[in-house]
């Protein structure tokens, strides 16, 4: 008999949609905050840097935390609480200095929200775990009506408002994780166990996250400051976050279908070639609108590229080390990479102009599509777990 899906996976879904809204309307903004208070580009990418520094130790830290101590469910909550604390402080912060560390403390209080996504891969081992990409995408829904709503409004008032919007989004989010998705009773120190051995899968595909992290945190963040230099504002910046969540989530509730046709390598091999032609255009343009419009190809590949990573992790990661596995990848594709690519993107921005930052970018992506395919080994779909298996 077929087990029913987790009361749970209802909540998940809230709690996708709810971190999308609220990240909506702080992550596409953080490069023009730091523009408008005083940071040139250098400075913001060393900004930039640092928040992925601390966000790569602290998620991991709580990574380990929550296999082996705390459950993941209070951990995103306590962070809830936390970066909305922040993100009121970042409001009455004066100078551009206080700003900035303002803001690397709220990378840092953060981290755990990264915990969301094994705490859904467990409880989809009730069902399908195709699922995953079609919860996931409510984060980008949500994301695509934020993006726009909150860059109309700093278009209109203020770009101050950004952390006053942000800290009581984030403070519902973590009131929704809290009533609505329990622990599943799973003793995080019954997952104690000594790994000997990291498998040479993941090593070669945390060097292809790595590679595909430095290409984004370039073109990502500075494209913000391009279509500002080039005449767009605080809205079409908005607009342009939102046209990439626009395509995410179409492309995510396809992406189980793709997976009847395509590995998950080649999934992300696939995203990493939109991703190699999308920063040779962005090079060449010279409209701010016709910049903007491309990150509907940018969704397509974040898509591909994210679900296959969250999918290969999980098929290459030892079952009680779900959580590390997960955090792992995820620190160096959005931590250590970033580190990188913010501040060398800076450099090159700064040193050489946006279209050699761009170009230099699309040859990186390109490198990790192909590790990625060389180190990733060909699986056949894993079978759903029996009720006798998932009680071992």
């Amino acid at each position: 008999m077929t087990p029913e899906p987790a009361p749970s996976i209802g909540g998940l879904k809230g709690a996708y949609a709810l971190i999308g809204v609220a990240d909506g309307t702080l992550l596409p903004f953080i490069p023009l905050y730091l523009f408008q208070r005083g940071l040139d580009a250098v400075s913001i990418g060393a900004v930039i840097a640092a928040m992925s520094a601390v966000s790569l130790i602290a998620g991991l830290g709580w990574a380990y935390v929550s296999d082996r101590r705390l459950h993941p469910e209070h951990l995103v909550v306590l962070a809830s609480g936390a970066a909305g604390a922040v993100a009121v402080v970042l409001a009455l912060a004066g100078g551009a200095t206080a700003v900035a560390i303002t803001i690397i403390v709220l990378a840092l209080v953060r981290a755990p929200f990264m915990l969301l996504d094994p705490i859904a891969l467990r409880r989809l081992l009730h069902t399908s775990r195709t699922d995953y990409a079609r919860i996931r995408l409510r984060s980008s829904a949500g994301w695509t009506v934020s993006a726009v709503a909150s860059g109309t409004l700093f278009q209109a008032v203020s770009l101050r408002l950004m952390p006053l919007v942000y800290a009581p989004l984030v403070a519902v989010f973590g009131i929704w994780v809290r009533r609505s998705i329990a622990p599943d009773g799973i003793s995080p120190a019954a997952a104690v166990i000594t790994v000997r051995r990291v498998p040479w899968a993941l090593v070669g595909f945390l060097a292809s996250c790595f590679l595909l992290g430095v290409s984004l945190a370039a073109t990502q963040n500075f494209l913000t400051l391009r279509i500002n230099v080039l005449g767009g504002g605080a809205l079409l910046i908005g607009a342009a976050a939102a046209f990439q969540a626009l395509t995410e989530v179409p492309t995510m509730a396809y992406t189980h279908v793709l997976r009847r046709r395509l590995s998950n390598k080649a999934l992300f091999a696939v995203g990493c070639a939109i991703y190699v032609a999308l920063f040779v255009a962005w090079g060449l343009v010279s409209d701010p609108i016709t910049a903007a419009v491309l990150k509907l190809a940018a969704g397509v590949a974040f898509a591909l590229t994210f679900v296959a990573a969250v999918m290969i992790t999980d098929e290459l990661s030892p079952a009680h080390l779900r959580a590390t596995g997960q955090a792992l990848v995820k620190s160096v594709l959005f931590g250590l990479a970033p580190i990188v690519g913010a501040f060398g993107g800076g450099l090159v921005y700064g040193a050489f102009g946006s279209r050699s930052m761009f170009l230099i970018s699309s040859v990186v992506a390109g490198a990790a599509g192909v590790i990625a395919m060389l180190s990733v080994p060909s699986r056949a779909p894993l079978p759903r777990p029996t009720l006798q298996e998932r009680a071992a």
